[in-house]
């Protein structure tokens, strides 16, 4: 049964902005707390985990089931519950169903490359995007030439997966994740900027940046920025 907001106790919303974030990986947690840290510390911000969701994606092929669904919309209507300003996802592999339920609540609710993706046409030209899960480099690309023409911004992508990068995460082998991404981004060198597609890899970005000389950037820190701008109303 989902909790009703009397449940919860409320923070005085004059002073404090409540953001709630969800996540189906906790690798994305330190470098969205460390975003909130650099660019609006005086936002409260509460996560919300739920792994298994990552796990069944893959065991589904890729594919968005109607019981994933269910439990992704689930897990958003609990944490509206608890009336926060803002919700922000950090799985980009479940970008549809975030769309359903932007459109659904009375706060701003963001996709985790929503603010990146801005960010990666604002550069425009040749722009890498690095990723380490399979599902979420297609549908970044997609999203990015799909905006690029919307806004007839002259773009082309250079996407490269990271074969086995995720898979390392996934059983706890952060270092052996790192040096796969670090090894493989010098691969887009020909690229004018590099996107780093997921939020798990964002404490990369100063490494990657010093090993190409290209300006890297990261949507942990674009999505808290955005998130930021949308719920001031700045």
């Amino acid at each position: 049964m989902i909790a009703m907001a009397a449940d919860f106790p409320l923070y005085s919303r004059a002073m404090t902005k409540q953001i709630a974030l969800i996540h189906a990986t906790r690798e994305a947690i330190t470098p969205v707390e460390t975003a909130f840290r650099d660019l609006w510390p005086d936002a409260e911000h509460w996560t919300l985990l739920d792994e298994s969701l990552t796990m069944d994606l893959a065991a589904a092929g890729g594919k968005l089931t109607p019981a994933l669904t269910e439990r992704f919309l689930n897990l958003a209507a609990y944490a509206k519950a608890r009336q926060p300003d803002g919700i922000l996802f950090t799985c980009s592999a479940f970008g549809a169903i975030i769309d359903q339920i932007a459109a659904q609540y009375d706060v701003p609710v963001m996709k985790p490359n929503e603010a990146i993706l801005d960010a990666a046409l604002a550069q425009g030209g040749r722009v890498g995007l690095l990723a380490t899960h399979p599902q979420t480099l297609p549908d970044m690309t997609a999203d990015m030439e799909k905006l690029a023409a919307a806004r007839n911004v002259d773009l082309t992508v250079a996407p490269l997966l990271v074969e086995g990068a995720w898979a390392d995460l996934g059983a706890g082998n952060r270092a052996a994740h790192d040096r796969a991404v670090v090894a493989a981004a010098p691969r887009l060198s020909d690229c004018g900027c590099i996107v780093l597609a997921q939020f798990s890899m964002a404490p990369l970005a100063a490494e990657i940046a010093a090993d190409t000389g290209l300006s890297v950037l990261t949507s942990p820190h674009a999505a808290v920025a955005e998130m930021k701008r949308r719920v001031n109303g700045t």
